[in-house]
């Protein structure tokens, strides 16, 4: 896209317009992940209109520029830093990327994710030449951080993108950077000896995350065919499921920002341990007590077996917890609670429920507050356990690719993890990755590229 001087009047109120707005509707297509409502047609429409922004502020040159980088050094938020990085990788433009990673070196736990986000966003090549340079020897850690993370975003086509080989990184003296490293080698099938072994290593890191990160790597990637790498795969689930643990411990003892930030870490460890674990493990019950709450049923909503369904209805008694627990269950049994009379009449303002917190954001997001007692007895779910349920059906391909077409954002993110799980044999060659946090118009393509892939292999129910 070309930023050169416009023939026209540059109006700075609405080019700040275009920084503000594209910042926000980045969040929201951000934050869109967990939406028990938006579907992929709905996210077309803030992917249009995040589009649309950018395109102006693109259009606007180095006064878009400027009001972009204005609003991160006020915001100071990973919204912002998406709209700066879009636009300095667009224009190939060194001193705008400098000038970014300043601000990024100041506060890296904050912006890295908008940083990241905003390679997903512009065209290939474009992100493809930032992933080499700032993967050469010469960068600094956090680029080099960057491009791996830009990397496994994208997927096994940027990895000929890096300037050194990834065994390298996964050596490295930064542990930001091997953790990274470890999202790359998720991306590639199994197979490559040295990367395993790097890998297996990295269970033993000092640093927590490297650890988890080089888990979910060597349990979480597509084998070749159904039977391989089983040991691996059970090291890993072990290492990860000790990673949240310790996760755990470190969230519950944390306050303020630093409680968030373990949060959403342990979010997303519990969502990919429940991809590892078998179902039928005899001490999950253990685990999932030993977890706060929103934390278990998020778990148990990825993992998909009825056999934790007792739990989930034991914290619709729980106000806190109560229309998440209702969503969760609703999600693996497919009985809408709206449509079955399942539901309780609304609190009225002023009662016992909390204002402040999740279980205002659930009340928010529209979810119902669930009849724990009516749900409990209620007689027409009859799912068999040991096998992963979503929408009150057992999980297999077909069924996955349908619901990442059709459900909602919080769904299809169930639907894609069990894909992305699957073996190479069963889900066709190559494997294609799948973000629910992409561009919308990229989401429809891959799901696209999947539905080829399995009339190619004839994987069926």
């Amino acid at each position: 896209m070309k930023t050169d001087p416009v023939p026209f009047p540059i109006i700075a109120p609405l080019v700040r317009r275009h920084a503000e707005d594209a910042a926000f509707y980045w969040s929201q297509h951000d934050g869109s992940a967990s939406s028990p409502h938006l579907t992929l047609a709905e996210l077309g429409r803030f992917s249009a209109m995040l589009a649309a922004h950018l395109e102006g502020l693109a259009v606007a040159g180095s006064d878009g520029w400027a009001q972009a980088l204005a609003a991160l050094e006020r915001w100071k938020k990973p919204g912002e830093a998406f709209v700066c990085t879009c636009l300095a990788l667009q224009a190939g433009n060194a001193a705008q990327l400098d000038e970014l990673m300043a601000h990024v070196r100041a506060r890296p736990d904050e912006l890295l994710r908008g940083v990241i986000s905003a390679f997903g966003w512009v065209p290939h090549a474009q992100a493809a030449a930032i992933i080499y340079a700032w993967s050469a020897p010469t960068s600094d850690p956090i680029r080099q951080a960057v491009a791996l993370r830009a990397s496994a975003l994208l997927g096994a086509a940027a990895t000929p993108s890096l300037a050194q080989p990834l065994a390298l990184f996964l050596d490295s003296p930064d542990e930001h950077v091997r953790a990274a490293a470890c999202r790359v080698a998720a991306a590639a099938s199994a197979g490559d000896s040295l990367h395993d072994a790097a890998l297996r290593a990295g269970l033993q890191d000092p640093s927590l995350a490297v650890r988890a990160e080089a888990a979910i790597a060597l349990g979480g990637r597509p084998p070749l065919r159904a039977n391989d790498d089983a040991e691996d795969a059970m090291v890993a689930a072990e290492a990860l499921w000790q990673c949240v643990i310790v996760q755990v411990k470190l969230h519950n003892a944390a306050t303020g920002w630093y409680r968030k930030q373990a949060l959403r870490r342990l979010q997303r460890w519990v969502q990919l341990l429940a991809r590892l674990i078998p179902i039928g493990n005899p001490n999950l019950a253990a685990l999932i007590n030993f977890m706060p709450a929103r934390v278990a049923l998020r778990f148990i909503a990825y993992h998909g077996d009825s056999a934790h369904l007792p739990y989930v209805i034991a914290q619709m008694r729980d106000p806190a917890t109560a229309r998440y627990a209702g969503w969760v269950w609703q999600t693996i049994t497919g009985v809408g609670l709206r449509a079955s009379a399942l539901v309780l009449p609304e609190p009225h303002a002023g009662s016992d429920t909390p204002e402040l917190g999740d279980a205002r954001q659930d009340a928010d997001l529209g979810l119902p507050v669930p009849d724990a007692d009516a749900i409990a007895g209620h007689s027409s779910v009859r799912l068999a356990e040991g096998q992963q349920y979503l929408q009150g059906q057992v999980l297999n391909p077909v069924r996955a690719l349908s619901l990442l077409k059709h459900a909602v954002q919080a769904e299809r993110g169930i639907a894609a993890q069990y894909l992305l799980a699957l073996p190479l044999s069963e889900s066709g060659a190559p494997h294609v990755r799948l973000s629910i946090r992409a561009a919308a118009p990229l989401q429809i393509r891959s799901v696209d590229k999947l539905r080829d892939q399995f009339a190619d292999s004839g994987t069926g129910a």
